[in-house]
């Protein structure tokens, strides 16, 4: 069957990140969202062979380029942001002198200086957010639970809710504003018990029960919620 593509457009060297991974078995390509061409490769792939893998699967780069670039849409800025996690609803005035949060009101006003620039002030409100929500959660949680961890970190993560590491701190995504409250508690026992348990052994998931005992539903929905993530956010993740 006859291509659909043109030898300039096969032939044309296309921008693609490079990552390492410690995790990779193989070389392989993904199109990022909103990000374009990833390749990923183990420790012990030659970079110096990239160029020619991207090459030889020239014509399913473009066309999945193609496909993502007509599905994206205009970025657009949100008017209101709502928080799942505690039922809040914030209206974004853009144009303001000052950059603050008007709480009588429910309104975040943002100094209007371009998409990019808007985009970065909503996102320091959001962390900012996260920050006030989320570690009084964890704490009731540990203490409830009697689980122990050492100290929290919040990040913007891309497909993570939460981390755990072995030295007990648990990483929890800014994003779990947009996540209802239960979910977002489970999240939470959840990493909670990979204080005890780094893996997710048969004893791991009992202990999960132990404290959640429908973790199953819980786990479900935290799958379904990246649907839930406005396209401003994902769109600033994956830039």
């Amino acid at each position: 069957m006859a291509s659909d593509f043109s030898n300039n457009e096969i032939n044309k060297p296309f921008d693609y990140s490079l990552r390492v991974s410690r995790k990779a078995k193989y070389a392989k390509l993904q199109i990022k969202p909103y990000g374009g061409l990833e390749v990923v490769i183990p420790l012990r792939f030659p970079k110096k062979a990239v160029p020619g893998l991207v090459n030889q699967h020239a014509e399913w780069i473009l066309r999945q380029l193609q496909k993502q670039q007509e599905r994206i849409s205009e970025p657009v800025l949100p008017d209101e942001i709502y928080l799942a996690i505690n039922d809040y609803r914030a209206e974004v005035v853009y144009g303001a002198q000052n950059r603050q949060d008007d709480s009588l009101s429910n309104r975040l006003l943002i100094c209007d200086s371009g998409y990019q620039q808007s985009v970065n002030q909503l996102r320091k409100w959001m962390r900012q957010q996260a920050w006030e929500l989320l570690p009084p959660m964890l704490e009731r949680l540990s203490q409830e639970t009697g689980l122990d961890y050492r100290k929290i970190s919040i990040r913007s993560q891309k497909t993570r809710w939460g981390s755990c590491s072995s030295r007990g701190t648990i990483s929890l995504n800014d994003q779990l504003l947009f996540v209802a409250r239960d979910n977002a508690e489970y999240l939470m026992i959840h990493e909670l018990c990979h204080t005890r348990h780094m893996n997710h052994s048969r004893e791991f998931w009992q202990l999960v029960e132990y404290h959640c005992t429908d973790f199953r539903y819980h786990e479900a929905a935290l799958n379904r919620a990246k649907a839930a993530i406005p396209e401003w956010i994902l769109r600033d993740l994956y830039r």
